[in-house]
């Protein structure tokens, strides 16, 4: 009787052996099966971009940068997903933050997990923000994709007032202009100041918190002698001949008889001034997703349907793209730090 019960003991132990075993393997299995499995069996939903990406404008919808990313949109969603081949995702979706200056759009994709489904419009001119106050974030920390626009400033008058920059000058020596700008102490009128102590050109400034159409209609009304303004903000001004240019800021002038900056003896300001718009990513975005985007963006410069659409509203591209553009956004930035901010805390006061 013992021996039958010390036997059934026994086989009853030599199947738990087997079966712990039997699991053991199977357990093995699954985690080399898992390991080893080829790339063609991973997940739909791993193959970057798999969702919808979030586009953060900083302007209200129809303004700034706003027409140039809607159109950009699809036209990136298509080469997002054509250089990933299973992606079920890349739909860009615009939204539009405009609140304190932009700051808001920069304060959410700082602060957005760089996973590559959230982006931002980025303007050169809210760097003026941080002169003053610390805004939470670090601007210089945003992963710069590509420099999309560089706007030139142009300095314009009445078509019935002053009718070139020698006459503007001489102008200036009997009195100070009259030079109309943007909102107090922002970037047209930092910019303003400094081409005028360069130049030597005696002004009062008078900003104007509506920006540049509000300025304009004070040019056209005799309020202001002269403005700074973007040149892609008066286009239709200029052609329509209802102001007229009186000096570029730029390497060259597209205005027969009218000088650029490099003409006037300061070509360093081509570079510095003017307003220039970048497409950027969260902190810390990785490499792969940098590239993706920074690939796709150069085939919609290529693509002549994209190009026909951008004639019609009239917008000129120079882009750059990766360390171009992030070597673009350090220049302008110091040149914010090291003369603007000083200029702005001396006019603060």
């Amino acid at each position: 009787m013992k021996e039958a019960k010390g036997n059934q003991g026994g086989a009853a132990k030599s199947w738990q052996r087997m079966r712990s075993g039997s699991l053991y393997s199977a357990s093995l299995v699954l985690v080399l099966f898992l390991v080893l499995a080829p790339p063609c069996l991973a997940k739909e939903k791993d193959i970057y971009p798999s969702g919808k990406i979030t586009w953060l404008i900083p302007y209200k919808a129809g303004g700034g940068f706003d027409l140039v990313a809607r159109g950009l949109a699809p036209y990136l969603s298509q080469y997002l997903q054509e250089g990933a081949p299973g992606a079920k995702g890349g739909g860009l979706v615009m939204k539009n933050e405009p609140a304190s200056g932009g700051h808001k759009a920069y304060s959410m994709l700082s602060h957005a997990k760089p996973d590559g489904y959230t982006i931002g419009a980025f303007d050169i001119g809210f760097i003026s923000n941080t002169f003053t106050s610390d805004i939470g974030f670090d601007i210089a920390k945003f992963t710069f994709m590509v420099r999309a626009m560089k706007t030139d400033r142009i300095i314009v008058a009445n078509k019935n007032g002053l009718a070139s920059w020698d006459e503007m000058v001489k102008a200036a020596k009997v009195r100070p202009l009259k030079w109309g700008t943007g909102s107090f102490l922002q970037s047209t009128q930092l910019d303003s100041i400094v081409l005028t102590e360069r130049m030597g050109i005696a002004a009062r400034f008078i900003p104007w918190a509506g920006g540049t159409a509000e300025c304009m209609n004070a040019l056209m009304r005799g309020d202001i002698q002269v403005a700074l303004v973007s040149e892609d903000s008066v286009k239709g001004l200029l052609e329509a001949g209802e102001i007229r240019p009186l000096a570029v800021i730029a390497d060259k002038s597209s205005y027969p008889g009218v000088p650029s900056i490099n003409d006037l003896g300061h070509p360093d300001l081509a570079e510095k001034l003017g307003t220039q718009r970048f497409v950027v990513g969260p902190p810390g975005l990785p490499n792969n997703i940098k590239n993706a985007f920074i690939n796709a963006y150069k085939k919609v410069m290529k693509n002549q349907k994209y190009l026909s659409y951008a004639k019609k509203l009239d917008l000129d591209f120079n882009p750059l793209y990766g360390e171009e553009a992030e070597k673009a956004f350090k220049i302008v930035n110091g040149y914010y730090q090291n003369d603007l901010k000083p200029l702005y805390i001396k006019y603060s006061k």
